[in-house]
């Protein structure tokens, strides 16, 4: 599966030796991944930034305070106290589906639930 089914060129944030990240596109075209992260502050923008690199890097992010999968394919990248935004990954691709912010201690089912319909969705407009 080669990167380029999987994402468009302007969809594309970064790409390292290891990985790629870039934002999930819905049926309608919307990358909601983008909404989020444009309009968080410039620290939270760059705190991402410094994770999105570091995945692009290794493959990986091996501090759980900073990444960590939520359930089944989806994992999420953490700004501390309470920014977060979910992706899920396909190839060496990191697909950013959306952002939030957290509220309580646990992942809302409801952002797990949208996260996995997004992914759905970008998928399907790979067939």
């Amino acid at each position: 599966m080669s990167n380029r089914a999987i994402i468009n060129q302007d969809d594309k944030i970064l790409k390292g030796p290891c990985a790629i990240v870039a934002y999930a596109r819905r049926e309608n075209g919307k990358r909601l991944a983008k909404d989020f992260i444009e309009n968080i502050s410039r620290e939270e923008q760059a705190k991402l930034s410094k994770s999105f690199r570091t995945i692009t890097k290794v493959g990986n992010i091996y501090n759980k305070e900073r990444f960590r999968k939520v359930r089944g394919k989806i994992f999420e990248f953490k700004i501390h106290p309470k920014v977060r935004v979910l992706c899920f990954q396909r190839g060496k691709t990191w697909l950013l589906t959306h952002g939030f912010n957290k509220e309580t201690n646990k992942t809302p089912e409801r952002e797990i639930k949208r996260a996995e319909d997004i992914m759905k969705e970008h998928i399907s407009l790979l067939s």
